[in-house]
This record gives structure tokens, C-alpha cells and sequence, in this order.
């Protein structure tokens, strides 16, 4: 299977050779289980004035989806309950409106076979992490670019 420019072998999410100004009005769905994590990610991407709805697992991140539009989002993959991976597969199935949303895997592991998995699943991107504030913004910026 090719990868999609979006992907990389070395875990690292898009090529990144400028940062974007603003994330500003930007709608982010936030599906991660570790609070910690997902209070960083809420306020780097507040911080670019984004719109953060942070949920702590893919059951949540569907019924959010349900209710609300967003612009991309960005998914854990090992979540208690449903996990990223699910919960992408039922996105993209959905017929939701929203099923065609950007989604960005958040991951620790950049092993080739979870790449792929999350590929397969549907997924639009791969974060690795730990992440830069940069890294972060760079790859929501290039997700939603064109669409």
C-alpha cells in the first residue's frame, strides 16, 4: 500500500515548512483519553483561537459528530470505550454530513503497521507523539486546506 503524503514513516505527521498565522474560528474535535493531553491540546489550540470541543473517548467523538459540525479531528487511537480506529471506521460509514471530516491520528506509536492501521481505518494524517505546538497547528492546517 502507497502513503498518502499526509503519512510518514517517520512518524512525523505533514512536512511542515511554515507555520500557518491562525487556526482562528477553526471548528476541533478533540477525542483523547489522557486528560492531561487533551487540556495541552485544548489550550495550544485555543491559543490559535480555535473553537475546542475535547471528548475522552470515540463513543463520545461520535456522538459530538451527531450534534455538531466541525472542521477536523483529531483522534487517539487507544481510547477506553470505543477506540480511535472504531470510531473513524463508524465516521467515515455513517452518512453523516460530517463523514468526510478530516481526521488526524494522535498516537505515541510510528511503528508502520499502526500507520496503516489508521489508513485503513480512514484517517486523513498521523501527529506523533509528543508533538511541537508547530507540529500541531501545521498538521490541522494542511488537513483542512482545500476542503
Amino acid at each position: 500500500m502507497s502513503q498518502s503524503p499526509n503519512f510518514s514513516d517517520q512518524g512525523g505527521p505533514f512536512a511542515a515548512s511554515r507555520r500557518p498565522t491562525s487556526l482562528a474560528g477553526l471548528k476541533v474535535l478533540v477525542a483523547e483519553d489522557q486528560e492531561m493531553v487533551r487540556d495541552l491540546i485544548t489550550i495550544l489550540l485555543m491559543r490559535e483561537k480555535a473553537v475546542v470541543t475535547a471528548v475522552n473517548d470515540g463513543a463520545a467523538a461520535l456522538r459530538a459528530l451527531d450534534t455538531q459540525v466541525f472542521d477536523v479531528v483529531l483522534m487517539d487511537m487507544n481510547m477506553p470505550v470505543m477506540s480511535g480506529f472504531e470510531a473513524t471506521r463508524r465516521i467515515r460509514h455513517s452518512g453523516l454530513a460530517t463523514a468526510d471530516v478530516p481526521i488526524l491520528a494522535l498516537t505515541a506509536n510510528v511503528q508502520k503497521a499502526e500507520i496503516a492501521q489508521c489508513q485503513r481505518a480512514g484517517m486523513d494524517g498521523h501527529i506523533a507523539k509528543p508533538f511541537t505546538s508547530d507540529v500541531l497547528v501545521s498538521a490541522i492546517a494542511n488537513a483542512v486546506a482545500g476542503r
